[in-house]
């Protein structure tokens, strides 16, 4: 489905019926990323499934941004075409960092949180190095082409553990970071990367709604990461998966299902009968 934003076309699905999950995927991929943990999880939910601003069959006008606040913009206008007033919020790497951004501009619209392989922001001397490899990420996209760039990208350390599903696995998340573009992948770079992001850190208090703050055993920085998210709010929970790496999500669609599925009971509990 499409919803006509001001300067997006939206590209989206919703899957299922029940109480509402909207799940934000990863920088190269896409909404289709989360098919197979939806398959995985119990019915009683309704799962909003979008594709952010320069991925997967989302459309730019020319001049827009990729942006942490456009997408946020673009989450509200989707809420309130399909009537949705609170959503569970999941996020998955970059999508993690953009649910953290969601929810510190609009608490009341997100019931709970749950970021994987996620942070909220680098630290301010971290940032200016990151950002200048980022661009640097971002020329190369544009100059060399997506499937050039996506031959480097998927032998990061990071995507190592995606081989344990083997090889047609695989291919499919390869053939998934192939359908989009380079001047989506660019745009997405410059206007969403860890480098330029705002740091959210000292804004987390703020947040009252439960969270989940997931990583893969095997991702160390990332577990640091989710254990500083959970000791910045004042209902976090921290979740590693056990022989997982940054992925979670897709190297152990089942053990991070489980992980979801008690983190939105939990949340339904907690919101039926407030402390």
């Amino acid at each position: 489905m499409i919803l006509d934003c001001e300067d997006a076309s939206l590209s989206y699905f919703v899957a299922g019926e029940g109480l509402p999950v909207t799940l934000l995927h990863g920088f190269t991929q896409s909404g289709r990323s989360w098919r197979e943990l939806i398959g995985h999880m119990p019915e009683g939910w309704m799962w909003i499934v979008p594709d952010l601003r320069g991925h997967g069959e989302t459309q730019l006008k020319h001049g827009a941004e990729c942006s942490m606040d456009a997408c946020t913009g673009d989450l509200v206008q989707l809420w309130d075409s399909l009537g949705v007033r609170q959503t569970h919020l999941v996020g998955y790497s970059m999508g993690g960092r953009l649910a953290l951004h969601a929810a510190v501009r609009h608490p009341e619209r997100v019931l709970s949180l749950v970021t994987i392989g996620a942070h909220a922001g680098l630290d301010e001397d971290a940032r200016e190095g990151r950002r200048r490899g980022d661009e640097s990420l971002a020329g190369r996209i544009e100059n060399d082409g997506v499937e050039s760039f996506v031959n480097y990208w998927e032998k990061l350390p990071l995507f190592a553990g995606l081989e344990r599903r083997g090889p047609g696995y695989v291919d499919q998340v390869r053939a998934e970071r192939l359908r989009n573009h380079a001047a989506g992948l660019a745009c997405s770079l410059r206007g969403m990367g860890a480098g330029v992001m705002e740091p959210l850190w000292d804004q987390l208090g703020w947040l009252k709604m439960p969270c989940t703050f997931v990583a893969g055993q095997l991702d160390h920085g990332y577990v640091a990461s989710a254990r500083r998210l959970a000791g910045s709010v004042s209902n976090g929970r921290l979740e590693i998966v056990l022989r997982a790496g940054h992925p979670v999500h897709q190297e152990r669609p089942d053990a991070f299902a489980r992980v979801l599925a008690n983190h939105l009971a939990a949340a339904d509990v907690t919101a039926k009968h407030p402390a």
